[in-house]
């Protein structure tokens, strides 16, 4: 059942969607200081291997080394290029490939290429900018803040599902990156509601389920969606997989957000992330991951038929993805709009999105209270530049 009695306020303003202004005031205020789910721990899977990527703070690379994860800025300190500009690969060391500069894990120098002419210069100096890097079962969470609590903190009680959902034994089927044209707000208000499904999803997902059948729950910093996971001939074959593998399941489906942008779905056999990174005031990339679950014990049959069955489900979650992908930019334009015809409105469905969107407020300073007591009023008209209208995938199929 939902929580809300009637419906609720936008408390959000079209500005929140594409103001620089309010964009670097999330920067600083929630984005900068929060944990993001940046990899999948079976992306690093020996000592060496490394991922790169551009987030909320700058490049970023990830390297194993001694068995663990460990994260620095991909800025080398003598002339700040980045180390590499590969995306993932293998290395025996952190070496700059500009000038040799390398570094050890602690990200100190440890050799510099015609070292006398940089004297006074010691070895160890000038290193690299070490970030924070912690794992919850198979997720690897990075944060640019030296002040932010624990990730397990952050999560509370997420952190033993996703220990169970997303542990050592599920093995990441598919990774992908899309750069998307919108706010990074709207992907993640779009994540929350189920209201747009029979409109959106209609050839998928079909009609949006029946409230008896749907749980929403509102805790602090975080929410969650549970509701029905199918009751075809196919979601009793995923059932008796995953009973065969060792996990108990009634099919249903979950679904959760932990603020500002980290959201998580398990079902069956399937789970996966998604994290939603800004880019800037109206541009995101969503990075996803899906895996599936695989015997505490290798099983060979059991664990390829677990694999082929998610190959399927995978091809649904993706067709899914595709049809939001198609909408968002319309979303993201009509906001931009230099006219509205009210401040806007949200259903009961709709209403982990006010959860959210309080959060968010009460991050940022300002009293979500005084927010919904306000009535709205439309904005002089204005020109605004044209943003753009397709959207980037980066993508890579794991078999």
């Amino acid at each position: 059942m939902f929580v809300s009695e009637t419906h609720l306020p936008q408390l959000l303003p079209p500005e929140a969607y594409h103001d620089v202004t309010w964009y670097r005031r999330e920067i600083d205020r929630v984005l900068r200081p929060s944990w993001w789910a940046v990899a999948a721990l079976d992306e690093l899977p020996r000592d060496g291997s490394f991922v790169t990527f551009d987030h909320v703070d700058g490049p970023v690379i990830l390297r194993r080394s001694g068995g663990s994860i460990r994260g620095y800025r991909n800025v080398c300190p003598h002339r700040l290029a980045k180390l590499t500009g590969r995306a993932r690969g293998v290395c025996a060391t952190l070496t700059c490939g500009y000038h040799g500069w390398q570094f050890d894990d602690s990200g100190a120098t440890r050799r510099i290429p015609d070292a006398p002419s940089f004297r006074p210069l010691e070895k160890g100096q000038l290193g690299l900018d070490v970030l924070r890097v912690e794992t919850v079962g198979g997720i690897v969470f990075l944060t640019f803040d030296p002040a932010a609590p624990p990730v397990r903190q952050w999560l509370g009680d997420e952190a033993e599902r996703i220990d169970e959902r997303f542990g050592p034994r599920t093995r990441t089927l598919h990774r992908v990156d899309i750069d998307i044209p919108v706010n990074w707000k709207l992907v993640v208000e779009n994540n929350l509601e189920s209201y747009h499904v029979s409109i959106v999803h209609a050839a998928t997902l079909g009609g949006y389920p029946d409230e008896a059948a749907c749980r929403h729950d509102l805790a602090p910093g975080r929410s969650r969606f549970t509701g029905p996971g199918g009751s075809t001939a196919w979601t009793r074959l995923r059932i008796a997989l995953a009973r065969m593998l060792g996990r108990v399941t009634g099919g249903q489906y979950t679904h959760t957000i932990v603020h500002p942008a980290f959201t998580w779905l398990c079902v069956d056999l399937l789970s996966g992330f998604q994290s939603i990174v800004p880019t800037g005031p109206r541009s995101c990339r969503m990075t996803v991951r899906f895996g599936a679950l695989q015997a505490e014990s290798p099983r060979a049959v059991a664990d390829r038929a677990a694999r082929l069955a998610m190959a399927g489900e995978l091809q649904f979650w993706k067709r899914v993805i595709a049809e939001d992908l198609a909408v968002l930019p319309q979303v993201q334009a009509g906001v931009e709009s230099p006219r509205h015809p009210g401040a806007g409105l949200i259903s009961r469905r709709e209403e982990r999105i006010v959860h959210f969107q309080r959060w968010l407020l009460e991050q940022l300073g300002i009293d979500p209270a005084g927010r919904e007591a306000e009535t709205l009023v439309p904005t002089p008209a204005r020109t605004l530049p044209a943003g753009p209208t397709t959207h980037r995938r980066h993508q890579e199929q794991v078999t």
